[in-house]
């Protein structure tokens, strides 16, 4: 086996650093401004051709069951096969899709390629959902470990109980 030649070891953290260096320019010097595809009118449009409320409007993501069931059957196909709960969840948490994050908005609050996103996602795994949530509370419960916040660790880790439970009632029927 030939000698280790530290040098070469040198070398590479000096490309690594060098290659960091240059995407970390690179991405303060790109501002990528990306047209607004999906507008305020076209949501406005197919709210009313729904018969629901103005999407564009929303300040929480909370859907009505009404309009959860309209969303459905604009959607259809597989979307018709799911409960109207698992529906409506899946609506209120694609929702993070449209305005909630003005940086990460992709679909402007349109209703029907919000219900596309949920029907996508529970073409994956029926209980999608619930296991998002069993996910997103075992990661607030690390924050609130690392924060040492035991309050609030309490707090979630009866949440995660219940998701839990709920997951394993979706998988054993």
């Amino acid at each position: 086996m030939p000698p280790i030649n530290y040098e070469d070891f040198e070398k590479v953290d000096m490309l690594d650093y060098n290659f960091q260096d240059c995407i970390h320019n690179f991405s303060q010097e790109v501002k990528m401004e990306l047209p607004n595809y999906i507008t305020n009118e076209e949501v406005q449009r197919i709210c009313k051709q729904l018969g629901i409320r103005d999407w564009t409007k929303l300040t929480e993501a909370q859907v009505l069951p009404e309009e959860a069931k309209a969303i459905q059957e604009a959607v259809g196909g597989e979307a018709l096969q799911v409960s109207l709960d698992a529906f409506l969840k899946g609506l209120e948490v694609e929702l993070e899709h449209g305005r909630k994050f003005p940086d990460s908005n992709v679909t402007n609050n349109h209703p029907v390629i919000t219900g596309k996103i949920v029907q996508a996602h529970l073409k994956e795994t029926l209980d999608y959902y619930t296991r998002l949530d069993v996910a997103e509370f075992e990661g607030d419960m690390l924050k609130a470990f690392h924060k040492g916040d035991g309050a609030k660790l309490l707090a979630v880790f009866a949440k995660l109980l219940a998701a839990r439970a709920t997951l394993a009632k979706e998988e054993s029927a």
